[in-house]
């Protein structure tokens, strides 16, 4: 679906009629989790693990992914329900969480919506489950990522259950290096056609995928006189003019004699 968003070909893909312009277009989250997850989905078993290990934890513990699940929804105390945006579910029975964001720097993870996956997962028979949010962060740095753990902890106190959880906070910018990194050591074309639908779904929606480059980060280059072009090599020869002599015959008659 998303080459023949990307083509204007938007019949029947829910975009008919609709002028997109991404970033102000609602539901846009969802269409770059998916553009990425399905992708994601699809991965050799090994480029999988190198993967998650690569974003989050070089924990024995991540093994090949058994099943994903898109939006699935869980009930909540028996009440209302959540809807997380992703299931990672892997072979060995560890689940991963992903709650994903619009924007890489700009606050849009919430706590309480946090807070109420990990008991609606506990609810549903998911034991200590990885939490992994995808954007939606001022910056990704330890700091950050523990004043959310800590506000989720807060609510999570509140119940008076016993919940263990891992969080993990990332960028997009950090899932495409993560994956980028993963495939380096495989040649397959079908590995370097999933990194390119990737950095065209970033494009869409103005995410970098590569971090800037300031100009103390640049490796120095040293230039050689015989790397300079040949225009520089060599001394311009010009044709020395030769002296032409004119006499009053040679002039235009109307010039007089």
């Amino acid at each position: 679906m998303l080459s023949a968003i990307l083509h204007g070909k938007k019949t029947g893909t829910g975009f008919a009629g609709v002028r997109l312009k991404i970033g102000e277009t609602q539901g846009a989250e969802d269409v770059l989790t998916a553009s990425v997850f399905e992708r994601i989905a699809y991965l050799p078993d090994e480029i999988f693990i190198q993967f998650i290990k690569n974003l989050i934890c070089q924990d024995d513990n991540i093994k090949e992914l058994a099943e994903i699940e898109f939006w699935t929804t869980w009930t909540l105390n028996h009440e209302s329900r959540v809807e997380p945006d992703v299931v990672l579910k892997m072979n060995n029975g560890q689940t991963i969480i992903v709650e994903a964001k619009r924007y890489d720097f700009l606050q849009q993870q919430y706590r309480a919506q946090l807070a109420n996956q990990i008991i609606a997962a506990y609810e549903n028979d998911i034991i200590n489950p990885i939490m992994l949010t995808v954007g939606g962060l001022n910056d990704y740095t330890a700091k950050t990522r523990q004043i959310l753990q800590d506000g989720i902890n807060v609510i999570l106190e509140k119940t008076d259950l016993q919940l263990e959880y891992q969080l993990y906070s990332v960028s997009w910018q950090q899932i495409y290096l993560a994956l980028e990194k993963a495939i380096q050591i495989h040649n397959g074309q079908y590995l370097q056609r999933m990194l390119s639908d990737i950095r065209q779904a970033y494009d869409w929606h103005g995410i970098r995928y590569q971090p800037y480059r300031w100009l103390e980060e640049l490796t120095p280059q040293s230039i050689a006189h015989t790397q300079l072009p040949t225009i520089f090599k060599h001394k311009n020869s010009w044709t020395a003019l030769q002296p032409v002599g004119l006499i009053h015959q040679h002039f235009p008659s109307f010039l007089g004699r």
